[in-house]
C-alpha cells in the first residue's frame, strides 16, 4: 500500500514538473504588432527628453502598485493612412498625460501594452494623431506623465520635428 502511494506521489511531482518546465513564456515585445508608418521627405527630428536622472526602467512583477513612469521615448514617427501626421512614444510605466502638438492639445488614439519580463506591463505604445502637416516649418511634440500611484512622479519628452 505505502509502494503505490509513493509511486503515485512521485508520478505527480514528475507531471507536474514537466508541465511546469514545458510552458512556453511569450514575454518579448512584438515589434510586428507595431505598424509601420510612411516616412515624410524632409523630415528630421530633435529630441529633448526629462529622462537623464539616473532612474532606470524597473520591471514589474505584476505584483503590488503599477510602476512609477520612468522613462519615455520617441519609438516612429510618420503619416497614417489617412494621410495625418502621427508619433508613437513608448513610455516605460503607468501614468496619465497631457499632449501637444505645436501647442494644441491633443490626445492618443490607440494604446499597445508592452512586457520587458514577467507577465505584467511594462509600459505602454501611445499613438496620438497630430493631424496634417503641409507647410514647412517647425512642428513642436510635447508629453507629460505622471504616475498613476504614489509619489506621483512626472517625466516628461519633447522633440521637435522641422520638415523643410
Amino acid at each position: 500500500m505505502f509502494k503505490k502511494i509513493k509511486k503515485v506521489v512521485a508520478f505527480a511531482l514528475a507531471l507536474t514538473m514537466l508541465i511546469g518546465m514545458s510552458t512556453v513564456a511569450f514575454a518579448a515585445e512584438r515589434e510586428s504588432e507595431v505598424p509601420e508608418l510612411t516616412k515624410v521627405d524632409g523630415m528630421t527630428v530633435a529630441i529633448d527628453e526629462d529622462n537623464d536622472n539616473g532612474i532606470s526602467p524597473l520591471w514589474w512583477s505584476g505584483n503590488g502598485p503599477a510602476p512609477q513612469v520612468t522613462k519615455i521615448e520617441l519609438y516612429n514617427h510618420g503619416l497614417l493612412d489617412n494621410g495625418n501626421y502621427c508619433v508613437i512614444i513608448k513610455v516605460y510605466g503607468y501614468g496619465s498625460d497631457t499632449t501637444t502638438f505645436n501647442g494644441r492639445s491633443i490626445s492618443w488614439f490607440k494604446q499597445q501594452p508592452f512586457i520587458i519580463s514577467g507577465n505584467g506591463a511594462d509600459g505602454f505604445y501611445y499613438w496620438y494623431d497630430c493631424g496634417k502637416i503641409t507647410a514647412p516649418g517647425n512642428y513642436t511634440f510635447t508629453t507629460k506623465f505622471r504616475s498613476t500611484n504614489f509619489p506621483y512622479g512626472e517625466k516628461s519628452f519633447s522633440c521637435v520635428f522641422k520638415k523643410s
